[in-house]
């Protein structure tokens, strides 16, 4: 009778993420070289999936822009299915822009192939084109990160500034809510940013408390966007409705109680509002930064079996600034990182350039990765590398807005490389017993005699302790 052959090991299943930590390593290597043609991708991606909008809200560009408006359009749904070796690379990938995401009418398929590809996925959503069978989907997939744009908490207000119904979305909100638990999901965490501007700051405390019962992730207050390049019609707008025509204090009462609130619901407030820019003291000259970014929380604990190979990198000593600029070299990683895709076919750096700014087609025969190593991407490289502020930057740098790309990295490389789960308690120390030889015959009998004789009264006839 033949022995059983022993069964092979099943070989371990292949890393989702191993492409991503290597395109990863390869952009640190890169940007620390400060190199302009680069053999990564970007771990960034956005992919303004369409341009078009079913609202015309006050702030936005389609509102003092008639170009915008009229010339909405959506990335071809082959120049995306042409994108794998892009998704295999990147680790974040937000599906919005200039538009509104759920009239793209491939959304669905596409968050399928980025999931497919372990992207985290994230968008920003007017909330009113959300259909129950897309609240299905969202939750089904995993989709991570979903911002709703809401500025405020009546219906009056929000048809006014956005043209959009305040209860529409909100029953979205609630929907969301009703199939995440269902499921038993955390996906998608729901974002809620709302704009604050003169005419209606003071309903922020009241949204807080519409949204507390909701499973609401994180809740965002941004101030009105200020563009000091080109500011359009949109400049009359700021100066009407700017946060520094109210009275500082109450804003800052409102904001405590608005925070108390969503805090005791459970969800993260953040206040970008700067008040250094909001409301400048007299004698002040210098720029101030527009929004302020509090650090990002710590990631979350790796699950069992994620590999820890973040590799160890000393501190450089800052590099010398630019005599004309005051900026040092590689102020801004950006164009080593992370790619925009807008819906009009043209790339872009990141969100923070502006609208009418790009760096050639992505749709011609040489496709993004023309794009990506190009002569317009090499020249905003080189810029940056030698402290210059490139034309297409200069908006971002005048509000130092490229200083928050260490905050949006850090998620990206702590998920890639998890901290180690610490190590855990060492056990205590045992004390070592010998045992004793076992005891037979005579050496047993004289045991028990010396025990009785040392011990008297205490042992029996026998030599047994009593």
């Amino acid at each position: 009778m033949s022995s059983p052959v022993p069964a092979s090991p099943t070989p371990p299943p292949p890393d989702p993420r191993a492409g991503k930590r290597a395109n990863w390593l390869a952009y640190e290597t890169s940007a620390a070289a400060g190199e302009l043609t680069v053999a990564h991708k970007p771990a960034q991606l956005f992919l303004e999936i369409t341009s078009r909008c079913n609202l015309r809200c006050a702030k936005c560009g389609f509102a003092w822009d008639p170009e915008l408006a009229k010339n909405g359009k959506d990335i071809p749904w082959p120049v995306l299915a042409k994108m794998d070796d892009f998704f295999a690379a990147a680790t974040e990938v937000y599906t919005f822009g200039y538009g509104e995401m759920f009239l793209y009418p491939e959304l669905a398929p596409l968050i399928t192939v980025l999931k497919n590809h372990h992207c985290r996925v994230s968008g920003i959503t007017n909330g009113t084109m959300i259909r129950p069978a897309d609240v299905v989907w969202l939750v089904a997939t995993g989709y991570d990160h979903l911002a709703f744009s809401i500025d405020g908490a009546t219906e009056e207000t929000m048809d006014r500034l956005r043209g959009a119904s305040h209860k529409k979305i909100m029953n979205v909100l609630r929907l969301i809510h009703e199939e995440k638990q269902r499921r038993q999901s955390k996906a998608p965490n729901i974002v809620v940013n709302f704009v604050a501007q003169a005419d209606n700051y003071k309903e922020l405390p009241e949204l807080a408390r519409q949204l507390a019962p909701l499973g609401i992730y994180f809740f965002g207050v941004n101030p009105l966007h200020h563009f000091t390049v080109n500011p359009g019609g949109y400049d009359s707008y700021y100066d009407k409705y700017r946060l520094s025509h109210v009275d500082r204090s109450e804003w800052e009462a409102l904001v405590a109680e608005a925070k108390g609130i969503a805090e005791g619901a459970g969800m993260i407030f953040e206040n970008f509002v700067n008040p250094a820019f909001e409301w400048p003291a007299a004698e002040s000259t210098a720029p101030v930064k527009l929004h302020v970014h509090a650090e990002p929380p710590p990631p979350e604990p790796p699950s069992a079996g994620d590999p820890v190979t973040a590799p160890t990198r000393e501190a450089a000593p800052p590099p010398p600034a630019n005599p004309d600029t005051g900026l040092p070299s590689m102020y801004c990683h950006y164009p080593w990182t992370t790619l925009y895709l807008s819906a009009s076919g043209t790339a872009k750096v990141c969100c923070y350039m502006g609208v009418k700014e790009g760096l050639g087609s992505f749709t011609g025969e040489t496709g993004i990765a023309g794009v990506w190593n190009g002569p317009q991407l090499q020249s905003v490289r080189e810029h940056i590398r030698d402290g210059r502020v490139h034309p297409a930057c200069r908006e971002c740098v005048m509000h130092r807005s490229f200083e928050n790309h260490a905050a949006a990295m850090n998620p990206i490389r702590a998920e890639l490389f998890p901290p180690a789960p610490p190590a855990p308690p060492a056990p205590p120390p045992v004390e070592e017993v010998f045992a004793e030889p076992e005891l037979t015959g005579l050496r047993r009998i004289l045991r028990k005699f010396r025990g009785g004789w040392r011990s008297g009264a205490g042992a029996n006839s026998t030599g047994a302790a009593t």
